[in-house]
């Protein structure tokens, strides 16, 4: 995990989360954003790849929002784009705690979702809002 924010790329427009963005929204989001890196490719597993790596972001994307839910005072914004191989999804809350993953009983629910993004993520950054009133966490998933 890193704690300084990565600026080599054009800031986007972030989505409005009023009315709520939903899950499937997000997902759904993320899914074009795969297809986008991945067009033009050529060969016969790209079908398989674009799918496989949809399914990972699409995965680290709900654990993002949940997470912003549950553990960070509730989703501020959400975006993401395609870039250089990768779909990069940035959710920001409104809790400044840095994101955590704790030792847990694998016998137990829940308490794996930063584990299992940062596991997905080629890099992971996160950054506190300057004026401290909550974070903005950037995963970049790879596609290629």
């Amino acid at each position: 995990m890193q704690a300084a924010r990565d600026d080599a790329h054009e800031p986007a427009r972030p989505v409005a989360v009023s009315p709520p963005l939903s899950g499937a929204q997000a997902r759904e989001q993320v899914r074009r954003a795969v297809h986008a890196c991945l067009a033009g490719q050529d060969g016969g597993s790209v079908a398989e790849t674009t799918e496989l790596r949809a399914l990972d972001a699409q995965l680290a994307c709900s654990e993002l929002l949940s997470n912003a839910r549950r553990h960070g005072g509730g989703l501020a914004w959400f975006r993401v784009r395609a870039e250089h191989g990768h779909v990069v999804i940035e959710v920001a809350d409104h809790s400044s705690e840095l994101p955590l993953s704790p030792p847990r009983d694998v016998r137990e629910p829940g308490g794996f979702g930063w584990a299992l993004v940062q596991r997905l993520a080629a890099k992971v950054v996160v950054e506190i809002v300057p004026d401290g009133t909550g974070k903005v966490v950037t995963a970049y998933l790879p596609v290629r």
